[in-house]
């Protein structure tokens, strides 16, 4: 049974693109006040691709294909409105720049971004309608009590458009009876009467090691009763989109990090990586010398800031930023959160990720590529070995200017505790990263950029 939140987001922007293709014959209806011939239509479709599929970015891009918000109220129209200017704007560039162009429907594509800009808050009105009301959820239940089943709980509430409801939790353990207002259950029987009463489709088991043997038995007895079994670290996974330190080993590691099938990935990525690096670079080489003499003006010392980090497989080098702080009473710690020493250039600098730009360089020496974990100092890895299980792990693959963690939503401080949710998120890419994930984390930073909320 897939639980994947993909195929709530593949459906939707299918129903997107078959309205914004679909605004395309309105616009010229509207446009030329009757009904448009086949012919015609299909001219301007093809045209009309390369706006589709910016719509389709954008809209990603806004958010709008996020499970954990409704797309209703004033910021889904905001945002969807935010969009359609975008694309608006793309669209005009694309037409100017094609020069061998026959067509130019310049009031066709205002007319245009108009009917879609109301076709998609219409239809994510009546999704969140429907899915909020109507739809059947997936009946689930845990076995066993943790702090990871805790953590889940509390965040149930977050995901209103993924198609599951929590019934209850079956522990032998009896010192629960209800956890975020989802009932606990300590009797075997009752927790058998309960599986058939809320007509229970998936059981998430909770223990990492053997589990008891009256526990067993119990489940044994579903078997036949056609219930989907699946271990708490794999839906925490689903659901989270993070990996739960708590509940992996090192068999976890052994057999779910299959980098070795990845290999025409990553020699895809690594072109990708060489060629906009080289075109990001030379576009950016014209600003320079602007940025280096603001960053010189407002504090005194070069404008480039060097340190040694650590790579692929513990690799050492050495990383080029432009300076985000002072030079001067800096006693070079690690950064937080509206860190004193920032200057004021640094921190349009950091918001903006444009401090990142001489890591192009590091990019084109393989040292670095635009997605995966952010690469630490050698020091602080040596230290966060020592207090977090499996973090030597996230050097199984490249260093990125951007990463999963990176675009979560969260700061994380170079503490322990914030070190270890960085964990999570650095796993849950190494074990899926793939093309369409690091469009999506590219796609991610862009809003992360837009929103000025770098670190």
């Amino acid at each position: 049974m897939n639980l994947s939140r993909k195929k709530y987001q593949f459906f939707i922007a299918l129903i997107d693109i078959i309205l914004i293709t679909a605004a395309v014959y309105l616009s010229l209806w509207i446009r030329g006040l009757s009904v448009p011939s086949y012919k015609w239509f299909y001219q301007h479709f093809l045209i009309f691709i390369p706006i589709i599929m910016s719509w389709i970015i954008c809209l990603y891009t806004a958010g709008l294909y996020s499970m954990e918000l409704p797309y209703t109220g004033f910021k889904a129209i905001a945002y969807i409105s935010i969009a359609a200017f975008f694309c608006t704007l793309l669209g005009f560039a694309f037409f100017y720049l094609n020069l061998n162009a026959r067509l130019l429907p310049k009031t066709i594509l205002l007319i245009h971004s108009g009917i879609v800009t109301l076709l998609i808050a219409l239809w994510r009105w009546v999704y969140s309608r429907i899915a909020l009301k109507y739809y059947a959820k997936m009946e689930i239940a845990f076995v066993g009590i943790n702090d990871t089943v805790i953590e889940l709980l509390d965040n149930m509430n977050k995901f209103s458009y993924m198609s599951y409801n929590v019934s209850f939790v079956y522990t032998d353990d009896d010192s629960f009876s209800k956890i975020d207002d989802v009932p606990v259950i300590n009797n075997s029987s009752l927790f058998i009467e309960e599986i058939k009463k809320n007509k229970i489709q998936i059981v998430v088991t909770a223990d990492k090691e053997n589990l008891p043997s009256t526990t067993q038995e119990v489940l044994f007895e579903l078997l036949h009763r056609h219930v989907t079994f699946i271990n708490l670290a794999d839906f925490y996974e689903i659901i989270m989109r993070k990996i739960p330190l708590d509940e992996v080993n090192e068999q976890w590691f052994l057999t779910k990090l299959h980098l070795q099938s990845k290999k025409i990935y990553a020699l895809f990525k690594r072109f990708l990586d060489i060629l906009m690096a080289l075109i990001l670079l030379i576009i950016s080489l014209p600003f320079w010398p602007f940025i280096i003499l603001i960053i010189r003006i407002e504090s005194p010392g070069s404008a480039f800031f060097k340190q040694v980090r650590v790579g692929y497989l513990g690799q050492i080098f050495s990383v080029t930023k432009f300076r985000t702080m002072r030079i001067k009473d800096n006693e070079f710690k690690p950064t937080e959160y509206n860190d004193y020493r920032i200057t004021k250039m640094g921190n349009i600098l950091r918001k903006s990720r444009i401090d990142e730009i001489p890591q192009f360089l590091n990019v084109i020496k393989s040292e670095m590529s635009f997605i995966g974990p952010r690469p630490e100092r050698p020091e602080l890895i040596r230290e966060l070995e020592r207090e977090i299980p499996f973090y030597r792990q996230r050097l199984l693959v490249k260093p990125g200017l951007s990463g999963w963690d990176q675009v979560s939503g969260e700061y994380h401080s170079p503490s322990k505790e914030d070190t270890y949710k960085k964990l999570q998120n650095d796993l849950y890419y190494i074990k899926n990263m793939s093309f369409f994930l690091d469009i999506s984390i590219f796609f991610k930073t862009l809003v992360t950029i837009v929103k000025r909320s770098g670190v």
